[in-house]
C-alpha cells in the first residue's frame, strides 16, 4: 500500500509513554507510524484539516518530541506535498461536518461513529481521485473491528495495528 489514513488512536497510543496496559500496542503503533516515513507511503488527509486538527488536538508537535508528535509535525510540514500528504476534498453535509457524501450508505454503516466518518471519506475520495485504495490504520477503536467486514464489503481495506489488543476490547464490549 502506498497511501494510508491514520486514525487519531494510533497517534496517541504511539506517544502514551505512560501506560504499561498498551506497551505492545504502543511499541506497534510507533512502528508503524516511522514505517510510513521510511516506506515512503503517504499519509493522506482532508482539505478542510479535520484530521489534522483533530491531530494537533491530541498531539503536540510543536513542544513534545513523542513518535506521535514526531508524525503530525511532518504532516503540517508537508501538507500539500503529493508525495507526503495529499490532501483530497470530502463534502460535508451537515453544519457538525459529521456526515459526508462520500460515506456510504451501507444500513450496516448507519450508526458508524459521526466523529470517525471523515476516515473513511477521506479514503473513498482518495481511491476516485488517484484510482488506488489508502489503507485505513487503527489500533483501539473496537466498533471498527466490530465492523470490519461492512467496511470491507464496501471497498476499504482496514490495517489493525494491534489485532489482538483491539479483538479484546470489542470482546469485552460484547460481552456487556
Amino acid at each position: 500500500m502506498d497511501a494510508v489514513i491514520v486514525d487519531t488512536n494510533v497517534i496517541v497510543i504511539a506517544n502514551d509513554a505512560d501506560d504499561d496496559d498498551r506497551g505492545d500496542c504502543r511499541e506497534r503503533c510507533q512502528d508503524r507510524l516511522m514505517q510510513i516515513r521510511s516506506d515512503g507511503e503517504k499519509v493522506v488527509v482532508d482539505d478542510e484539516r479535520r484530521i489534522l486538527e483533530e491531530y494537533e488536538r491530541n498531539a503536540d508537535p510543536n513542544t513534545k518530541k513523542g513518535i506521535g508528535d514526531l508524525f503530525v509535525k511532518r504532516l503540517l510540514q508537508n501538507l500539500g506535498n503529493p508525495d507526503i500528504c495529499p490532501v483530497v476534498h470530502i463534502t460535508s453535509l451537515d453544519e457538525n461536518e459529521t456526515d459526508f457524501e462520500e460515506f456510504p450508505t451501507d444500513d450496516a454503516l448507519s450508526d458508524f461513529d459521526p466523529d470517525d466518518r471523515k476516515f473513511i471519506a477521506v479514503a473513498i475520495a482518495y481511491e476516485d481521485v488517484y484510482e488506488q485504495k489508502a489503507a485505513l490504520l487503527q489500533a483501539a477503536d473496537s466498533q471498527w473491528y466490530g465492523l470490519r467486514e461492512a467496511l470491507a464489503e464496501n471497498g476499504l481495506i482496514i490495517e489493525f495495528i494491534c489485532e489482538d489488543y483491539i479483538r479484546s476490547l470489542y470482546e469485552r464490549r460484547v460481552e456487556r
